[in-house]
């Protein structure tokens, strides 16, 4: 299971260490998959990584849930309705209304969850002082904590270099 976090960061500067210093670890088993940068106002930050909208909305998750809702509402049309035309007939039915239910769902799951926003991503935004970025990066969510106090230690680091 993957968990996005999500870090402040008072400059594009330490973004890119930032971004450097998660690029080492890609490789390890904290399995890092960003990090993408947004400013409060939603625009991009020049020279780093944007986000998709699939990272700040629920758009994968619903996309799934539609997958297995669409199949199932499609196997159960035909076994209400069924096929007359004996047990192969009936098999093949059930397969391709199963793999089109699916692919319908799947799409309607994706819009719909294109439009639900992530509430964290919401909070740390409205808590971003002006000129701040927000850095947000997907891992493993067994690394989580060690992340955490990972990119903790480094922007103190980077807000305090006398200190290091």
């Amino acid at each position: 299971m993957r968990t996005l976090l999500y870090f402040r960061l008072n400059d594009v500067a330490t973004a890119g260490l930032a971004q450097a210093r998660l690029g080492e670890l890609a490789g390890t088993s904290a399995l890092v998959a960003g990090p993408w940068f947004i400013q409060r106002d939603n625009q991009p930050v020049d020279g780093l990584p944007r986000i998709d909208i699939g990272q700040t909305t629920y758009r994968e998750g619903a996309a799934i849930t539609g997958l297995f809702v669409g199949a199932i509402i499609a196997a159960l049309v035909i076994f209400r309705y069924g096929v007359s035309a004996g047990t192969g007939a009936t098999a093949i039915a059930y397969v391709g209304a199963i793999a089109l239910g699916a692919m319908i769902g799947w799409w309607i799951g994706g819009l719909v969850g294109v439009k639900i926003g992530r509430l964290g991503l919401g909070r740390q935004k409205a808590q971003m002082a002006p000129g701040q970025l927000l850095m947000i990066a997907s891992f493993d969510s067994k690394s989580k904590e060690s992340m955490k106090r990972m990119m903790r230690e480094f922007t103190e680091a980077a807000q305090n270099p006398s200190a290091a």
